[in-house]
């Protein structure tokens, strides 16, 4: 039983460890979809906390000794949250950067400017007040 619960966090471990590893080449037709290790460990370590607490309620509900459905499905909680938190992490993004385009965005939108860097006289921006 243990050994197939090591085996089961071997695998998670491995999932884990994924995202470290380089991309293949475009010609092998394999597509690894690249993780931020950080974030596998973060949705490790909260699948862990949250498969620990539900498969110790699940086990002490339905086991015919609470306490020992309590060990078991902490145990096997655990595991099993760890292992599904690893393999729901996003994928980094994968996409070419956009070139910033060396000329004005909008066209013509700011031909009509006055060269330099100034502002523009303060009674040309705020109307008078009212009279009175």
């Amino acid at each position: 039983m243990r050994r197939g619960w090591g085996g089961l966090a071997l695998v998670a471990m491995a999932t884990a460890l994924s995202g470290c590893v380089a991309v293949y080449g475009d010609n092998s037709g394999i597509h690894v979809a690249r993780v931020d290790p950080q974030d596998v460990a973060e949705r490790a370590t909260t699948g862990a906390i949250a498969g620990a607490a539900l498969g110790t309620g699940l086990g002490s509900v339905f086991a015919i000794n609470p306490a020992i459905g309590a060990v078991v499905g902490v145990e096997s909680g655990a595991v099993i949250g760890a292992g599904i938190g690893a393999l729901t992490a996003q994928p980094i993004p994968d996409y070419a950067p956009i070139s910033v385009p060396t000329n004005a965005v909008i066209p013509s939108y700011y031909d009509t400017a006055p060269p330099g860097n100034h502002v523009a006289p303060l009674a040309v921006q705020v109307p008078p007040p009212p009279p009175g």
